[in-house]
């Protein structure tokens, strides 16, 4: 580093944090007024029973509640959201600068990146999701002719300076320029050194191209992302969360938006990083909630057990495609039944109408009793006008027609939800009557949405699927009718399918999710998680199944994993409790604690250990986790999946008796679950 120029930077820093802490204490401030007047006018409320409107109440809901319109045009909690960000900026204001220099204007501009934007009169910070922000991440060094996006068109300039800040606490600890055109992978090892596992860290200074092709990708097409163990699949689908936003603000609205987990282990993890990039309001759930809260709201009445799910095999692809052409038969004989009704040389002559595949049987009659209800209005007060008039009894023709195609379009209504559904449901093997399952009740609400549609549950209008190869062609059709015009983005291995009726191959996506016949597909194939030994430990377990897939290194070294057999399980368990007793004199990282069979055994040890008292975490895939960095976790290899932790333990693992390719698929994702440190104890 040159003293000079640590010298200017560090100036710089101080008068950013200096900024910084001025607009914080202006926030708080302004924060501090709004609540002082919402203590007051509360109490004047109180005092009063009554309100400013004009009308006097009691209710103090409703008082509430006008505080609550009032001050909306407050906006409290952008308010609150921009305090957030400074908090995380003043740790750290910004992590890189770029300096580009424009030949046409003979200019340099300086952009200092960080997680968030901070403006004054002018640029302070730059967030890390702009566009000239892309420059930092798709140019390794310094060079002529770089380029990025504007909604002005492409920009034209060149790189002078990549610098690489590492800030703490405020303070400037060294910089970095790529001056000497080094791999990223250098500067991606350092800070991988840093991480104690246990919960999800953004990526923002590390980004890779290949990981901002997928975030910048157009949301309003469907996304499909194959990526290897460690590749950081799960922390790229939050990031581009966070980049839609702040790109697509009128487009997709984040409370609007669903992200969609296997289980609730997972949906909790993925949210630890959501506050770090600025997320407050998305909405995380299983494809089990959501069909119970469309349940819910549309106010179905179906027997079901959701908890259920015995013999999902029904709904395999073939299933699928059964169900999809019992649906559409169902359409095509509504489509004749109303032609019909028009066809009628009677009917015909007075209105007419074109059935439209964009909406169910249901809304099309629908829009057919709106269209000749409002006609009939318009024929009745003609006729009320001129009642004896030579054309009054056109006037009483069109109203008798118009009336009869009433009658008949309100039989097709009622026909559609009293019979048509149970009529389809039973041809693919569903008795509404009865009570159904997990994936009876899927395909009851497909056949639903079919044919009636949604009127009350409101569409998500943006869907990341994490661990998609998990995921059935059955829930993603019922997916497909959740989510607005096939805004997907699925985050998938197909190494790690571990779900009995997950998918085989990406090409079934397109079966399902009409809209994905226009999928941007792309391919991680570097993991960026687990040592160089990890990785070829991990892929040894895998290569007499599939070649296909497997995680490339980026050569961060590390020790070899230690795989040890014992006689019985009892040595298993005393050799864990040798290792855990060690680790538990200093827990400054995360520790996996995997278990093939039940967690019982080693749960009554770590119960014994005093010093890890409140530092026990047990993974259960129906409760929602707190997590932390430095802690250890136990589990069943069942719930281990999309999880990292800096050591791993797996207990009841023989990698010998492997004989099929799930039971290699299952201890591969264990496997690769360890960050630094692997142990893996079995029975000879």
């Amino acid at each position: 580093m040159k003293p000079k120029v640590r010298k200017e930077e560090e100036s710089h820093l101080k008068t950013t944090i200096l900024k910084l802490k001025k607009a914080r204490k202006s926030a708080t401030l302004k924060l501090d007024v709004i609540s002082s007047e919402n203590l007051e006018r509360l109490k004047e409320l109180r005092e009063s029973g009554g309100s400013s409107y004009g009308y006097q109440t009691s209710d103090f809901d409703v008082l509430l509640e006008q505080l609550h319109q009032k001050n909306a045009a407050l906006n409290i909690k952008g308010k609150y959201k921009s305090l957030e960000e400074i908090g995380f900026l003043l740790s750290e204001p910004y992590f890189s600068r770029i300096d580009l220099f424009d030949p046409s204007f003979k200019k340099t501009d300086k952009f200092y990146i960080g997680k968030f934007s901070f403006t004054e009169k002018k640029p302070i910070i730059t967030d890390w999701r702009s566009k000239v922000a892309s420059v930092y991440y798709r140019y390794r060094y310094p060079q002529k002719g770089v380029f990025y996006e504007t909604p002005l068109g492409k920009q034209t300039r060149d790189l002078k300076i990549k610098r690489t800040f590492e800030i703490q606490d405020g303070k400037l600890v060294g910089y970095f320029d790529n001056d000497l055109q080094l791999d990223e992978s250098t500067v991606i090892i350092e800070k991988i050194k840093t991480r104690s596992g246990g919960v999800l860290e953004d990526i923002v200074q590390t980004i890779q191209e290949s990981q901002l092709d997928i975030i910048e990708a157009d949301p309003r097409q469907i996304c499909v992302v194959q990526g290897c163990v460690g590749s950081g699949k799960s922390t790229v689908a939050i990031h581009k969360l966070a980049h839609i936003f702040f790109n697509y603000p009128n487009l997709i609205h984040p409370e609007r938006c669903l992200l969609v987990a296997k289980s609730q282990i997972l949906a909790g993890y993925l949210s630890t990083l959501f506050p770090r990039l600025g997320i407050f309001d998305l909405t995380y759930k299983t494809v089990k909630d959501v069909a119970y809260n469309l349940m819910f709201q549309e106010g179905l009445k179906a027997n079901y057990d959701l908890a259920d799910t015995r013999n999902l095999s029904e709904f395999n692809p073939t299933g699928v495609k059964k169900l999809m052409k019992s649906v559409l038969l169902a359409q095509k004989e509504y489509e004749r039944k109303i032609n019909k009704i028009f066809k009628d040389p009677e009917l015909g002559t007075f209105a007419s109408f074109k059935y439209s595949y964009n909406q169910t049987p249901y809304e099309n009659i629908t829009d057919i009793l709106e269209d000749i209800t409002e006609e009939l209005t318009v024929q009745k007060e003609r006729f009320a006008k001129n009642p004896d008039s030579i054309q009054a009894w056109l006037y009483k023709e069109n109203i008798l027609a118009l009336r009869k195609i009433l009658r008949q379009a309100n039989v097709l209504k009622s026909e559609i939800k009293e019979k048509t559904i149970k009529r389809v449901a039973k041809k693919t093997g569903l008795d509404i009557n009865k009570k159904l399952n997990y994936s009876k009740v899927l395909a009851y609400l497909y056949i639903y949405s079919e044919l009636v549609g949604l009127t009350k549950f409101r569409k998500y209008e943006y869907c990341v699927v994490d661990e998609a190869q998990d995921f059935s062609p059955l829930e993603y059709l019922f997916l497909s009718k959740v989510v607005l015009r096939g805004r997907f983005a699925l985050f998938g291995d197909l190494n790690q399918t571990l779900q009995e009726n997950g998918i085989e191959n990406w090409e079934i996506i397109p079966d399902v999710i009409k809209e994905a016949r226009v999928a941007i597909k792309f391919e991680l194939d570097k993991n960026y998680r687990s040592t160089k030994q990890i990785i070829i430990f991990a892929n040894k377990v895998l290569r007499n199944y599939s070649n296909k897939y497997l995680p490339k290194s980026i050569n961060r070294v590390g020790d070899d994993p230690v795989e040890i057999l014992f006689q019985d399980i009892d040595g298993v368990y005393k050799k864990f409790e040798e290792g855990i007793k060690g680790d538990s004199k200093k827990i400054d990282k995360s520790i996996g604690i995997i278990c093939f069979g039940d967690t019982e055994k080693a749960e009554q040890i770590l119960s014994k250990i005093k010093s890890l008292k409140d530092k026990v975490i047990k993974l259960e895939s129906t409760k929602k986790i707190t997590y932390v960095p430095r802690g250890v976790y136990l589990m069943s290899a069942d719930d281990c999946k999309g999880l990292e932790f800096s050591k791993v333990y797996i207990l009841g693992l023989n990698l010998k008796k492997i004989k099929i390719l799930p039971e290699a698929r299952k201890a591969f994702v264990a496997v690769t679950r360890a960050m630094n440190e692997l142990f893996v104890y079995g029975v000879k």
